[in-house]
């Protein structure tokens, strides 16, 4: 058999058993092991060409992702560099490897159509697949370093007006901030996350919002880079719903105990809060991700209905959900009118090579929303922005 077979029939069977691994396992270790399958897909794409095959630090990076997402730090394990320093270099290699291959591809498919239409070109510049590798490879390196850039920069302050039909005069101008994908963890440090709790409580909003994906670790590694937010200040609290992220990494429930016990999160599980009275109360609710449908995690699922049954009826509805797909879902779900849903996960399509998957795989990406029929919004930014939100009674057309 030809090598280039018998890697067909290796992948082949790697594929078949990652799926039955999938299919047959539930919980925590369903979520692990979807991981490193989604890692090992990436790697079936050096198939294209031996020259996708990556660097030895891309195998690296793909290696200590997938050990970093399924495992916690054996005790024997004494590596010469800081936890976050490996897993953060880690990080930046794979991000390398992603783009890599990505304008491999492209090249691939550039010089596929060059050979149908101009078969007789031998232009360097257009012919050449040394030429366009090493474009793809200093492409890869500049976006995944600009990209590296964007994410460590201060986050800014952006302000949006929200108008919401018939809101009570007297919360016109209430002030939430939301907060989303922080990812704390190798690549984003305790320091990040006081610039960030310091600009929030300059904003004196009336709530805080976090909407999922707040962690990137276990609790043993990382844990005390999350005690900072606890000297968040609003006049109504902090509140928070998981994303994904915190799913991916030991039991969610240590999370969700320290946030809680030293963090000063308001945790909302399929729940609500009413935060003012009068004729038409305001109203916070939260609900576990959408990701959480795909695990058998006990007591862990998303139940819309079951939260928004703790809004009192007519009042302002506000729901904080991580993922704009599962936003898409309660709404069809939902009897109970919702004025403003709080959403993230997407990250404003921050990754550029993959900005088109994303586009096609949300029913959001970026911004504010508002449905015709409904009347609902939803808002969503990305991990480098403090969304100030500020709720206005909506003009009469």
């Amino acid at each position: 058999m030809a090598p280039l077979k018998r890697c067909f029939v290796v992948v082949a069977v790697l594929e078949i058993l990652m799926l039955v691994l999938r299919v047959s396992s539930q919980g925590m270790t369903h979520s692990q092991i979807a991981r490193v399958h989604a890692l090992l897909n990436i790697q079936t794409t050096s198939l294209l060409r031996a020259r996708c095959a990556p660097p030895s630090i891309f195998g690296f990076a793909k290696t200590a992702i997938a050990v970093q997402n399924t495992t916690r730090e054996p005790s024997w394990w004494k590596p010469t560099l800081p936890y976050d320093v490996l897993f953060s270099a880690s990080y930046v290699s794979l991000s390398k490897y992603a783009h890599l291959v990505a304008f491999i591809f492209a090249a691939i498919c550039f010089e596929k159509c060059i050979l149908l239409f101009l078969p007789n070109c031998r232009h360097p510049v257009l012919a050449s697949q040394s030429f366009h590798t090493f474009a793809a490879l200093i492409l890869a390196l500049a976006l995944t370093f600009f990209g590296v850039a964007v994410a460590k920069r201060s986050p800014t302050v952006k302000v949006v007006d929200v108008f919401i039909d018939n809101l009570p005069p007297e919360l016109d101008g209430f002030s939430i901030v939301q907060l989303t994908d922080i990812h704390i963890g190798p690549t984003v440090g305790k320091q990040r996350i006081e610039k960030i709790v310091t600009l929030t409580n300059s904003l004196n909003p009336h709530a805080i919002t976090i909407v999922g994906d707040l962690v990137d670790g276990f609790t043993e590694h990382i844990g005390h880079q999350v005690l900072p937010l606890s000297r968040l200040k609003s006049r109504f609290g902090v509140f928070y719903v998981t994303g994904n992220h915190e799913y991916y990494h030991g039991d969610v429930n240590e999370w969700i105990d320290l946030f809680r016990k030293r963090a000063n999160l308001t945790v909302l599980r399929n729940e609500a809060r009413v935060l003012t009275s009068g004729h038409r109360s305001l109203c916070i609710a939260g609900v576990d991700d959408l990701y959480t449908e795909k695990l058998s995690i006990g007591g862990h699922k998303m139940d819309a209905v079951k939260a928004l049954n703790g809004c009192p009826d007519g009042a302002v509805n506000i729901l904080l959900v991580h993922q704009p797909n599962a936003a898409t879902r309660i709404i069809a779900r939902v009897k109970k009118h919702i004025d403003l849903i709080l959403s993230g996960h997407t990250h404003g399509g921050q990754m550029y090579i993959f900005w088109p998957f994303a586009y096609l795989r949300n029913d959001y990406l970026h911004g504010l929303y508002s449905e015709k029929v409904s009347g609902m919004q939803i808002c969503m930014h990305d991990l480098c922005e403090i969304v100030h939100l500020k709720l206005h009674q909506k003009p009469d057309n």
